[in-house]
């Protein structure tokens, strides 16, 4: 008989369940009281309670992570020995009775009191539901080889699931039948044999086994001393014992060979077991519950048996025994331990130990040479599992939830939302836009099955996986078209499925299993096609980029290794096949673009980062959602982002890793924050809002260099920030003798007015070296900038002549066309007067010109085209109102540069506040150049214009100008200076022309305001 630890009090009254850890280290108990409770061994008197809800049905261990089904009908995750809830597994309409986990510890199995049982692929979310009881469940056992599921319910029955389709392979009914778990007296706690041959199922007297090929009972097992129900199975690490808990208080240990019990306990009050587990570590150790919630643990459990009883088979720990006072004396040896047992002389009174123990072969013969029988001593071979590379991913649609989710989110973005329905009563789409003006809201009937989906401000598509007989198909509704037909479907070849997709300005993008990317017009026409590394684990897009995330191979374990692609449609590449930075442990949980087109992603631990195409297009963390928690399985779902203004908008989700359609969940809005050091401090704080504010503006450089322009207003008033935090910073390296610090500060200031108040604050500290310094810095950049100002006007007077020759062409090109009128009148005549040889003219002038500039590559300068204006596009996207530069002939290029068209008032689609020249013609633009500022040369040469003209009264146009560029340059250094200034001093008085014109207009304050306030 196995000796019992004393009884010790876990939990209250009622249900109670246990497990090992994964080392035996650790026993986990949790109860009707609602707690989790870690000990070290039963003998812990200060076991680590953590607290999951009112009750607490079942607990499993696995993977430094244990897994409680509580009273909130749901089966959540913990980290271990923390207790942090880690998100929420399986939700039910009922507490889940029992849960188990399978040896990977990467499927969960869970039974409820609503009949039904979920099977939950842990990493990735993915539930298959399997219903047909018709009670609540009392126990699941997974199959070892992962192919059937075991369940037992209350209605009575033992039924076998296949899990790859979900279907009944088998049904018994042998279980007596119940209203409700707490009514039974058998739990029937099933369990699988170790490979996955037989199922052990408790009954009543017995405990049957199921054959795994046929279905049908191969036997049973039974103890003759024993008559009652058996309730719970445990099978032990080798798989060579069965340990079975009963109603009546009896703990049973059978050996699976023999199929008969070697040891046995019976409770000291018969209270009934109701959970057991083996030690994974010690094959001779079993710790178990009973009913009041008490624990107790069994030690020294006989796995040989025998004919005679448990307690003549066992010697004691520190006794030998000798049957007779005469010298043949008969040793009983312990197969545990031996060479820690001594042997004593019950005659004598000195204690000290006559021998150890040594072999039997060697010093236990008898006197008539006859050794007594070996007991042999079972030894336990411990299987190591060796390198298991992390499961890949799946591939998802940013901003969807969980494929197996009766109601979930296809698609949430900026624009609108998508919301599946799966159910027996309703399979249907709806499709809601934030903006009426859009469009009006959608209702759809889902008979094609479509599981993803994307929506513009001009289309939405829908993709579905298809199946064995169906093929995969792409229907796109696009809305945005003028004609009648505003839908087309598109069906996949055999054997290739849809994975992913993305809508960009007038494209669509659609990822297959192939490996393959096509390219689709809005209106259905097949653009492009290539090949990626990997299987797709999600596109986004945004205007005319495309972002690809794909598996590149396999991980370090635990970790994805995933590679990125950022190109154009046009075929540009801008990311070429890099890795994509993840969190350690953490997979790819959203990836889009912001509203003004900078790539950003989330991963699984709640990091933001961001392209930073400044720094070599390399990615930096700009956001951690996970800090804003209140609870560790607490976590934000990302909608949109924003730079301008600079948000982050996410929905808040309680235990768990996405937002329930309904209630219709609230969107939050997180702020960014670049993670530097020491960020307590009022050094770092600035250096932040600096960095911050560089990051979040540098789309508009973007956008200029590849042909978008923006009002200079909104760049000045996205640099605000990032100049006062400069001289904050100034002044505080300047406060606390950080002399050289504040020199670099310096540096980075790009507006001379501040360094201007930065030598003014040096002076009124008597930092007269800084100071000094400074004004040095002020030199170089003011010669930078004078030097660029040089190779503008150049460029200016490049484009005068430029326009001076277009206009002369354009000239001579009319006479040309004059002299061909003639020409052809004059053919006309001979024409009519000849016969058929007089048809064959001779090329005209025009026709040669036009042949000799067609050979060289270039277009005819002769020809003038009607400029026709473009019509509007229709829809609402960010960059809807940004316009390419108009491309100019050499010819046409204008006197001046243009200036942008002010920013309209932002609207929700049109987050970017990117505005572009609307102009069309030359003529428009010499309109807007007249009105821009004049430029130092300009003012140079007004003044001077006449006197060259009495200098040179011969001269035309084209050699005036040259000559004045040619002198403008020479004129010394200062006076150059002192017209710049004049030009400078035309735009400010221009600048406050307007704002008096315009009196709602608010001013920005001046950064010395806050440096210099006090004295």
């Amino acid at each position: 008989m196995p000796s019992c630890s004393p009884l010790r009090y876990a939990h209250s009254e009622g249900l109670t369940s246990l497990c090992y850890d994964d080392k035996g280290k650790y026993i986990l108990t949790c109860g009707s009281d609602g707690d989790v409770r870690i000990w070290e061994g039963a003998e812990d008197d200060d076991a680590i309670s953590h607290g999951t809800g009112d009750k607490a049905f079942c607990v499993a261990y696995k993977n430094d992570r244990f897994y409680i089904a509580t009273d909130a009908n749901t089966v959540q995750a913990y980290t271990f020995p923390g207790g942090s809830p880690d998100g929420i597994l399986a939700r039910f309409t009922a507490p889940a009775n029992h849960i188990c986990i399978n040896q990977m510890g990467t499927t969960l199995v869970a039974g409820s009191s609503d009949f039904t049982i979920k099977l939950v692929d842990i990493s990735s979310g993915d539930t298959k539901k399997f219903e047909g009881h018709e009670a609540p469940v009392l126990s699941v056992a997974l199959d070892p080889k992962e192919e059937f599921l075991a369940s037992s319910s209350c209605d009575g029955s033992v039924v076998i699931w296949r899990v790859e389709n979900k279907e009944k392979v088998k049904k018994f009914q042998i279980l007596p039948k119940v209203g409700d778990i707490s009514l039974t007296k058998g739990l029937c706690r099933l369990c699988w044999e170790k490979n996955g041959q037989f199922l052990y199922v408790p009954l009543e007297n017995e405990i049957q086994i199921y054959d795994r090929n046929s279905w049908s009972t191969t036997g049973s097992i039974q103890d003759s001393q024993f008559s009652g129900v058996y309730s719970v199975l445990d099978l032990s690490t080798d798989g060579t014992h069965l340990a079975a808990g009963c109603y009546d208080g009896h703990i049973l240990i059978f050996d699976l060979k023999t199929k008969t019990c070697v040891d046995r306990f019976k409770h000291e009050s018969g209270l009934s077991i109701m959970s057991l587990s083996w030690n994974p570590s010690n094959q001779t150790e079993i710790a178990f519950c009973d009913r009041e919630g008490q624990l107790g643990l069994l030690s020294e459990i006989n796995l040989i048996g025998g004919n005679q009883p448990a307690k003549e088979q066992r010697v004691k720990e520190t006794l030998g025994i000798f049957e007779d006072d005469d010298d043949d004396a008969e040793l009983v040896q312990a197969s545990d331990e031996p060479s820690k047992e001594q042997i004593f002389d019950e005659d004598s009174n000195d204690s000290t130990p006559a021998s150890v123990l040594k072999p039997l072969d060697d010093d236990l013969a008898s006197e008539d040479g006859e050794a007594p029988p070996v007991i042999p001593v079972q030894t336990r071979i411990i299987e190591r599992p060796g390198f298991v590379p992390t499961p890949p991913q799946g591939a998802f649609q940013p901003g969807s939830t969980p494929k197996h989710l009766s109601s979930r989110f296809m698609m949430w973005n900026a624009v609108g939302i998508i919301k599946q329905f799966n159910t027996e009563e309703e399979e249907s789409i709806d499709i809601e836009f934030h903006n009426t003006a859009i469009h009006h809201a959608m209702h759809l009937t889902n008979s094609a099955g479509y599981t993803m989906g994307d929506v513009s401000t001009e289309a939405v598509v829908l993709a579905s996986p298809g199946e064995d007989s169906d093929p995969s198909k792409l229907t796109c509704m696009h809305f945005g078209s003028w004609d009648n037909s505003k839908e087309w479907t598109i069906p996949m070849d055999d054997g290739e499925a849809i994975e992913a997709l993305a809508i960009g300005e007038d494209w669509i993008a659609v990822a297959t299993s192939g490996r393959l990317i096509r390219i689709f017009s809005l209106g259905g026409i097949q653009r492009d096609i290539f090949s990626i590394p990997g299987p797709v684990v999600c596109l986004s897009a945004h205007t005319n980029q495309l972002l690809i995330a794909y598996h590149r191979g396999m991980g370090l374990p635990g970790d994805q290794c995933l590679g990125v692609h950022l190109m154009t449609v046009e075929g540009a590449t801008q990311i070429n096949h890099q890795p994509l930075p993840l969190s350690h442990k953490s997979s790819l949980a959203w990836m889009g673009f912001s509203a003004e087109g900078t790539p950003f992603y989330m991963d699984s631990s709640g990091i933001v980062r961001m392209c930073n195409r400044r720094f070599g297009m390399s990615w930096v963390q700009v956001a951690n959602t996970k800090s804003h928690t209140k609870g560790k399985s607490d976590n934000y779902w990302i909608v949109s982002v924003h730079e301008n203004p600079q948000q982050l908008r996410c929905i808040p989700c309680k235990g768990a890793r996405f937002p329930p359609v309904l209630p219709r969940p609230a969107v939050g809005i997180l702020p960014f924050q670049v993670p530097l050091c020491q960020m307590n401090t009022e050094k770092s704080q600035y250096e932040e809002v600096f960095h911050r504010t560089q990051l979040l503006s540098s789309h508009l450089q973007f956008w200029n260099t590849i042909g978008y322009e923006y009002d200079t207003s909104i760049a000045s008033e996205l640099a605000k920030p990032s100049q006062e935090a400069l001289m904050k910073l100034f002044a505080l390296s300047a406060r606390s003798d950080r002399e050289f610090r504040a020199l670099e500060v310096c540096e980075m200031m790009s507006e001379p007015h501040t360094l201007q108040l930065a030598i003014k604050y040096a002076c009124r500290l008597k930092y007269m070296q800084l100071a000094e310094r400074i004004s040095e810095v002020v030199q170089r950049k003011s010669a930078e900038q004078a030097e660029e100002v040089e190779e503008e006007e150049e460029e200016v007077v490049h484009r005068v002549q430029r326009v001076h020759n277009h206009q002369n062409h354009v000239q001579e090109n009319e006479e040309m066309e004059e002299e061909d009128v003639e020409v052809d009148q004059e053919n006309a005549e001979t024409n009519s007067a000849g016969g058929p040889l007089l048809n064959l003219k001779a090329k005209s002038k025009n026709e040669v010109l036009s042949q000799s500039y067609g050979s060289s590559g270039r277009s005819n300068p002769f020809k003038v085209l009607t400029p026709q204006k473009p019509e509007p596009t229709k829809g609402t996207q960010v960059f809807d109102g940004m316009s390419k530069k108009k491309q100019t002939s050499p010819g046409q290029v204008m006197l001046k540069n243009t200036r942008p068209v002010k920013a309209v008032k932002r609207t929700p689609q049109s987050q970017g506040k990117i505005t572009s020249v609307k102009s069309t013609n030359e003529e428009d633009k010499q309109e807007e150049s007249q009105k821009k500022s004049k430029s130092a040369f300009d003012l140079w040469f007004e003044e001077t214009k006449s006197q060259l003209m009495e200098e040179l009264p011969e001269a035309d146009e084209e050699s005036l100008v040259q000559t004045a560029a040619e002198r403008f340059r020479k004129i010394p250094k200062e006076e150059r200076q002192i017209w710049i200034q004049k030009s400078k001093e035309g735009d400010n008085k221009k600048r406050k022309r307007e704002e008096e014109e315009i009196p709602t207009r608010k001013v920005n304050p001046k950064l010395a305001g806050f440096a210099f306030s006090k004295d």
